[in-house]
C-alpha cells in the first residue's frame, strides 16, 4: 500500500512537470513570435504592427506607448531603410503572466544613400493581456 502511494505521489509530480514544461514552451514560443514581430515591423517601417505589439498601458518611467511610438515614427520618417536583426535572445518566463527578455540587436540604417550601424543590448518586459504577450518595458 505504502509503494502504491508512492507511486501515485510520483506520477502527480511528473504530470505536473509535464504541464509546466508545456506551457513554458508554449510561452517562450509566443514571446519569441512576438519579438520577431517587432524585428519585422521595424524592417517593414509599420508602426500600426509595431504599435499592436505594445502594451497599452506602457508606461516606464514616465514614458509612455505613445511617447515610443513617435519616436520609432520618427526614425521610420529619418531613415531611407531600416534593418533590424537580434541575436544572443534570452528568454525567461516568470510566470504565467510576465517575461523577460535579454538580448542584442544590430539596427543598420541608410540615410542619404549611407548605411549607419549601431549595436546595442536590451532588456525588454513582457506582459501577457488575455492570450497575447505585449512588450510592457525596455524600450
Amino acid at each position: 500500500m505504502k509503494k502504491l502511494r508512492i507511486f501515485y505521489k510520483a506520477t502527480a509530480v511528473l504530470i505536473l512537470l509535464a504541464l509546466f514544461t508545456a506551457c513554458n514552451s508554449t510561452n517562450t514560443a509566443d514571446v519569441t513570435a512576438v519579438l520577431d514581430a517587432r524585428n519585422t515591423a521595424m524592417n517593414e517601417k509599420n508602426i500600426a504592427t509595431y504599435a499592436d505589439l505594445l502594451l497599452d498601458e506602457y508606461n516606464v518611467k514616465g514614458r509612455t506607448k505613445e511617447d515610443v511610438l513617435l519616436q520609432i515614427f520618427a526614425l521610420f520618417k529619418d531613415f531611407q531603410t531600416i534593418q533590424m536583426q537580434t541575436h544572443n535572445r534570452h528568454i525567461n518566463i516568470i510566470d504565467d503572466k510576465h517575461a523577460l527578455c535579454e538580448q542584442s540587436y544590430t539596427l543598420k540604417v541608410k540615410a542619404d544613400n549611407q548605411w549607419r550601424n549601431m549595436v546595442q543590448q536590451e532588456q525588454l518586459q513582457l506582459t501577457k493581456q488575455g492570450n497575447h504577450w505585449k512588450i510592457s518595458g525596455g524600450l
